[in-house]
């Protein structure tokens, strides 16, 4: 086994740690919002969905850029890696976003 294939089969194995850990913070935060109706915990399993997709879209991008090169790709698949970061941003905002839409009305109704 090369020192790239043992990296890569590291890198894997945190990922499917991330993923778990993820599927666990998001169940427990959204127990916990369910319970309080806490905006703040709203936001929390929120971040904690992205950070779940950002985990799930590395894993897959690791998967890609293990792949040898070939006609189409004469240097390999190792920029697939940089997929997921655009991927988890664009995430973020549509949390933020999401976050502000609950956010906003407790607000103004808070302040009447």
């Amino acid at each position: 086994m090369t020192s790239n294939t043992t990296n890569r089969s590291s890198l894997t194995r945190f990922a499917w740690l991330s993923i778990a850990a993820a599927i666990l913070t998001i169940a427990l935060k959204a127990i916990a919002y369910l319970l309080t109706g806490s905006v703040g915990l709203l936001s929390d399993a929120l971040e904690s969905f992205v950070n779940l997709v950002g985990a799930l879209m590395a894993l897959a991008m690791l998967t890609i850029a293990a792949r040898p090169a070939d006609e189409e790709h004469a240097y390999g698949h190792s920029k697939a890696e940089y997929f997921s970061s655009g991927v988890e941003g664009t995430l973020i905002l549509i949390a933020a976003v999401g976050i502000g839409v609950a956010a906003i009305p407790r607000i103004i109704t808070q302040n009447t």
